[in-house]
């Protein structure tokens, strides 16, 4: 959601600020190109990898703030560190914790921490930390988007056990208590230390901080795992996708996962420059606020579904990198037995007019910081021209665009979140996390089901009964699903997409051609 800032984005490291682009291709001359990672070790030890981002001019220091753009999640996933990394398949690589069990009810949990880990100055990470960062979170008072994860957990069941076991007792039943906690976007900092030190426990330590410009981490030498091999990592924020294409192209960054799609055939062409592409996972995403005119009619957000061309869309806005998409939330699985939605123009001038909106006028806000997100507005407000509609779309400064998250009308997001995730926040009474501010009674009582249960071919099927719910009546235009392409210097190698975003966050094994 605010990935989770402009939309969403697992670390969407998040989410709204979020919130991540093109493939890989064959290149024709000595340009090479990945699917899974930058290539062997390559390279040698040391040196300082600069890393470009779009972000806000807004940015603040620490594992915790509501105000996010992309540079937040890189910095974070440098310093910080989870529970756990999740992996393909529902798996887990474990990190902070070693492992979880629970009693038969699903309502007690309890959460191993691994030995031996310390944090940036030196001090030990323990359990007293893990419990202090979950009572925070949880924290009413704070407002933080990471409450809206693990909402089903009672600050009060919380209990140390020893300096590496924490214990949770719940008020009910919580099968998905593990994907929960260890999502991406929930990392520990110290207890008792202030947001601008920044102390965690990652490969990486601050070294410098200039908001809104650039962030500078060092390696840290008393990592628990395996120590980086670069000396730094440079995150420099940009303004917009041109601007990082540009630096890359122009060498003045070695890497990004924010890339001006339509120079891909350009870049594979340039021997200096390799391109790596991710999963379908990114879905750039209309979103319409359902409890105001207009969209509070479910007759209008289902015209405005119908006039997208999202085959057009896919071609022109994504350059035909992805898939369809259909106007509901989370990774592609367990699909609902619902027809792939099609553009139909007079069927939608029908539903305007039966809702008493055929000369609609209505602005559409973006802040344009994911590759294709303009181009997909613009292709909805020509389109809409056709039937009398006039969609005015308004692109904004990333900082000003999301000092107002929750409060816009008709605006742009992202996602690039599994389901669990993604449905928490849509079934929020926050207006910061369900920025749609829509409530389904159905959709809710389906949630509940879902969370409860552990049995993943039971979700499944509450997922699929979910997902028609949101393609019926929801409030959100998806047209593809795209991945997350990343551009890097070919004297760069080890770099790793995140799963499931496809983001440039893991910069551990990287070396650099000196």
């Amino acid at each position: 959601m605010l990935s989770r800032s402009v939309g969403k984005g697992h670390r969407g490291r998040p989410r709204m600020l979020a919130p991540m682009v093109a493939a890989a291709m064959a290149a024709g001359l000595a340009t090479a190109c990945s699917t899974g990672s930058s290539g062997g070790e390559g390279g040698g030890s040391g040196g300082t990898l600069r890393v470009g981002v779009v972000a806000s001019t807004i940015s603040t220091l620490g594992a915790y703030s509501n105000l996010r753009s992309q540079d937040f999640y890189v910095r974070n996933a440098a310093m910080f560190e989870p529970l756990a990394h999740r992996t393909k398949g529902g798996g887990y690589q474990w990190a902070l914790a070693t492992g979880m069990t629970h009693n038969k009810e699903n309502t007690e949990w309890t959460v191993k921490l691994r030995p031996n880990v310390k944090f940036h100055d030196g001090s030990p990470f323990s359990a007293d930390d893990v419990v202090a960062v979950f009572k925070r979170v949880l924290d009413k008072k704070n407002a933080l988007i990471e409450r809206n994860y693990i909402d089903e957990i009672d600050p009060k069941g919380i209990e140390k056990v020893d300096d590496l076991t924490v214990r949770f007792k719940l008020p009910e039943p919580y099968g998905a208590f593990q994907f929960a906690v260890t999502n991406s976007n929930i990392i520990f900092d110290k207890k008792g230390s202030k947001p601008e030190q920044a102390i965690g426990t990652g490969p990486f330590m601050l070294s410098k901080f200039t908001p809104g410009r650039e962030t500078e981490v060092k390696r840290f030498d008393g990592y628990w795992g395996a120590k980086p091999k670069v000396d730094k990592v440079r995150v420099i924020s940009f303004k917009s996708v041109e601007a990082t294409t540009n630096a890359l192209v122009g060498h003045q960054i070695d890497a990004s996962s924010n890339i001006l799609q339509t120079s891909l055939p350009t870049i594979e062409k340039t021997p200096s420059l390799k391109i790596m592409k991710g999963d379908n996972v990114l879905k750039v995403s209309i979103n319409m606020r359902v409890d105001v005119p207009p969209f509070n009619d479910v007759r209008v957000r289902q015209a405005m579904q119908l006039i997208m061309n999202r085959k057009l869309a896919l071609t022109n806005a994504f350059d035909g990198l992805g898939v369809l998409a259909n106007d509901h939330m989370g990774i592609d699985a367990c699909l609902p037995d619902v027809p792939q939605r099609e553009q139909n123009l007079p069927q939608a001038k029908k539903l305007l007019a039966d809702a008493g909106k055929s000369n609609l006028s209505v602005d559409l806000e973006t802040a344009a910081n994911k590759p294709g997100m303009l181009q997909l507005t613009q292709i909805l407000a020509e389109d809409a021209k056709k039937i009398g509609v006039t969609i005015n779309v308004k692109k904004m400064e990333l900082g000003a665009y999301l000092e107002r998250w929750g409060k816009r009308t008709f605006y742009t997001g992202y996602d690039t979140r599994p389901y669990l995730e993604a449905v928490d926040e849509t079934t929020s009474t926050d207006d910061v996390f369900n920025h749609q501010h829509w409530h389904d009674p159905e959709f809710e009582s389906l949630a509940k089901k879902l969370y409860a249960t552990a049995d993943a071919q039971e979700q499944c099927g509450i997922q699929k009964k979910m997902k028609q719910i949101e393609y019926e009546r929801g409030g959100s235009l998806l047209a593809a699903s795209n991945p997350t392409v990343s551009v890097y210097s070919s004297k760069v190698h080890g770099l790793v997409p995140e799963y499931p975003s496809g983001n440039l966050y893991d910069f551990t094994k990287v070396t650099i051609d000196q």
